[in-house]
């Protein structure tokens, strides 16, 4: 999935306004027309980022199995070759901040941290820089993620499902070579407290008013785990 522009095609992309609601979606090449889709509400969109709000118990499409079961649960190689199909979920726990840089190959999300009440324990998700459509944003995952806690240690998590996936057929080796050079840099971003990491998302409460999102009235699926 190509990146984004120039900063001056940026600059005159089309904006969503705070209280906004758009579609969080994330594609497979591997699985086409299959979706992992998040309704959202829009917190700022700007030149520099895109940061969004995900309520608990929002309703998404997700991956299953072809028989409805979970992907964790096959093993190896088919938790990512297997046949999928589509599933139904409503997101658990507490809402999230996620946020998008433009030309960025990965998001970051604010998770609430039990111990000081703030969404100050991250999850850099590696994935496609964003594209958007008239609904929302369309991404790809990479697999690979890193979990950074408030004291800016780092972690990188899935290394062994990065594989599976490589096994798969889902990623070439120059692929993998890509998403690890992008952690790096995603890593380079963590040590030096950048944007998005110095923000005030951790302290972020959201409009009390927002209704829920929903998914679309077309949206469809073969399994309901909600």
């Amino acid at each position: 999935m190509s990146g984004a522009g120039s900063q001056d095609e940026r600059a005159d992309e089309p904006r969503w306004r705070y209280g906004d609601q758009i579609l969080w979606t994330y594609t497979n090449p591997a699985h086409p027309g299959l979706y992992d889709q998040r309704p959202v509400t829009v917190i700022a969109d700007d030149e520099n980022h895109l940061a969004v709000w995900l309520e608990s118990g929002t309703r998404m499409l997700h991956h299953v199995l072809a028989d409805g079961s979970g992907i964790r649960t096959a093993d190896g190689p088919a938790r990512f070759g297997a046949p999928r199909a589509q599933g139904l979920k409503r997101w658990q726990g507490p809402g999230i901040v996620a946020v998008f840089r433009p030309g960025a190959a990965y998001s970051v999300w604010f998770f609430e941290n039990p111990d000081s009440a703030r969404r100050d324990s991250f999850y850099v998700n590696l994935e496609d820089p964003f594209t958007r459509f008239d609904r929302g944003i369309l991404t790809s995952d990479h697999v690979l993620d890193i979990v950074v806690d408030s004291d800016g240690t780092y972690r990188l998590k899935d290394e062994d499902e990065l594989e599976f996936a490589r096994e798969a057929g889902m990623f070439s080796d120059e692929k993998v070579a890509r998403i690890r050079a992008a952690a790096d840099a995603a890593i380079d971003d963590i040590r030096a407290w950048a944007f998005p990491f110095d923000s005030d998302y951790p302290g972020f409460q959201p409009d009390p008013d927002w209704p829920m999102p929903d998914l679309p009235a077309e949206a469809t699926w073969d399994f309901d785990v909600s």
